[in-house]
């Protein structure tokens, strides 16, 4: 899954639109950083340290197999012995009660004891703080004050006002405390003997003492003797108590052991997934290294082989017209066409310019093997179309009509060679069926070869660009449909054996097509 996760973010690299780098291959080798180096995670390391873990815990896991068949003895062996020790339990247990009885008892008699000792200690506390603030403990006492203030009041014992003023508030406060001291008086004829009941709860208390510490010397006895029984029992046994204990401490080993595996398994996932992090991006950097290395090596290869292709006379002065003109190639097609027409002229037409009579055998003989090697090896064609180009015409048989006045050329039909039909198709011009209708081509490849002269490289440009747009055979498209039949090339051929073989040709005007 990983190895296809790399495909196919390798495959994501490679579609998405890479945009144009504009610096030097050096500067964009020199932009590369390559990752640091990460060490591949140590898969032995790893396994001998979890191969020890795995082992101590095999051998905690096989001591406590042990101590738990161990403690199944020990519990065998005391339930052997239950029942002997069963009665002594109870006895264990109905003392045990009468222990918790007893202390029941003789704490609520603390209790009530220090409750009335609470209430007592409260009761003399009210009573002295009310005769701390009693003058007079007696209602007698108080009246009789009260009479003698107000005699002195009567008599006019009183040296001025002011002093009376002092002798009524005094009557007055003798009088607020009347209730005061019936409030004492009534709270000590209230205070009762609680010695009586003091006294019967002491006894209870020494009672309920007295039946405590029988029980509890009782319960004394029954443990020491259960103690003995079950020491007995353990004597002949393995202590359990420290089985239990052995068996928690390994019990907590092994949750320290798989802890401690956890750890070394999430700590080995974690060098690995850092390792492959490293080689995801170590391989990122040796491919882009790589394609920049190689698209260097190309664009040298592309400098040295246009290098190579460079003509070797090309810095060589010449007089051609048309060196590197845009348009040279048409150019020379319009001037070779031309030659090649001017051959089918009629005799008898008018030349703006005869040509050599080398150069007219040349064409002649050009036109010659081009046709026979279209038509075929062997291959005799009905009318010779070469009949009116050789040197001097045939003398008809006759008397010669020497004062005779110049006959009229016959129009007549000529045939071309395919290539001389391709190349008139390429520059536009219509393809002439007759003699007669030669001399107006050549007009219009004179015109055709004016207007190449005057044409610039970007109009060149514009023509390939025109042409590689469109869709062809090889590049997905359907196959190119001709509009008009007319418009294709009749080929009749007539084969009465395999050695005489007739093949001609019906040319439409490709010129306009075009």
């Amino acid at each position: 899954e990983e190895v296809k996760a790399e495909g196919a973010e390798g495959a994501e690299e490679a579609k998405a639109p890479e945009p144009k780098d504009d610096r030097s291959f050096e500067e964009r080798l020199a932009a590369l950083v390559k990752p640091d180096s990460v060490p591949q995670p140590d898969q032995d390391r790893v396994n001998g340290k979890l191969s020890e873990l795995n082992g101590a815990i095999d051998k905690c896991e096989k001591r406590l197999t042990e101590i738990k068949a161990a403690i199944e003895a020990a519990n065998s062996l005391r339930d052997g012995t239950k029942n002997e020790s069963r009665a002594i339990v109870d006895q264990l247990k109905a003392v045990r009660a009468r222990v918790k009885a007893a202390q029941g008892e003789r704490e609520d008699i603390y209790q009530q004891l220090r409750e009335m000792t609470t209430a007592r200690q409260a009761q003399q506390k009210s009573l002295q703080d009310l005769k701390r603030s009693l003058k007079y403990e007696d209602v007698a006492q108080v009246e009789a004050k009260v009479r003698e203030l107000e005699a002195k009041i009567e008599q006019g014992q009183c040296a001025d006002l002011r002093e009376e003023k002092k002798v009524m508030q005094e009557i007055k406060n003798l009088n607020a405390t009347k209730s005061v001291i019936s409030q004492y008086q009534t709270q000590r004829q209230s205070q009762t003997d609680d010695s009586e009941l003091r006294g019967e709860l002491e006894k209870r208390r020494a009672e309920a003492t007295q039946r405590l510490d029988a029980a509890r010397k009782e319960a004394e006895v029954l443990e020491k003797d259960l103690e003995a029984r079950k020491a007995k029992t353990q004597g002949s046994g393995p202590n359990v108590n420290e089985l239990w204990k052995e068996q928690k401490e390994l019990y907590s080993n092994i949750k320290s052991h798989r802890s401690e595996i956890k750890k070394v398994n999430q700590g080995f996932k974690e060098e690995v997934n850092a390792w492959r992090d490293f080689q995801k991006a170590l391989g990122r950097y040796n491919r882009e290294r790589t394609r920049i290395l190689g698209e260097q090596k190309r664009a040298e290869w592309e400098a040295k082989k246009a290098e190579e292709s460079k003509p070797v006379d090309e810095d060589v002065p010449t007089d051609d017209p048309y060196f590197k003109h845009p348009w040279a190639e048409e150019i020379y097609t319009c001037i070779d066409l031309e030659k090649v027409l001017t051959s089918f002229l009629p005799l008898g037409a008018p030349k703006e310019e005869a040509p050599k009579e080398e150069t007219k055998k040349e064409a002649v003989e050009l036109d010659k093997k081009l046709y026979k090697a279209a038509i075929g090896k062997g291959a005799v064609d009905d009318e010779d179309a070469f009949a009116g180009l050789t040197e001097g015409s045939k003398k008809k048989k006759g008397k010669s009509k020497t004062n005779a006045p110049p006959e009229k050329p016959k129009e007549k039909k000529i045939t071309l060679t395919l290539d001389t039909l391709t190349s008139l198709s390429n520059i536009g011009v219509e393809v002439p069926l007759t003699s007669e209708a030669v001399q107006a081509s050549i007009d219009k490849i004179k015109e055709k070869k004016k207007e190449f002269e005057g044409k610039t490289e970007e109009e060149k440009k514009a023509l390939k660009n025109k042409k590689s747009g469109g869709k062809g055979p090889g590049k997905g498209g359907a196959e190119p449909k001709t509009k008009d039949p007319s418009l294709l090339v009749n080929v009749h051929v007539n084969a009465p054996s395999a050695d005489k073989v007739s093949v001609s040709f019906d040319y439409p005007a490709l010129g306009s097509a075009a």
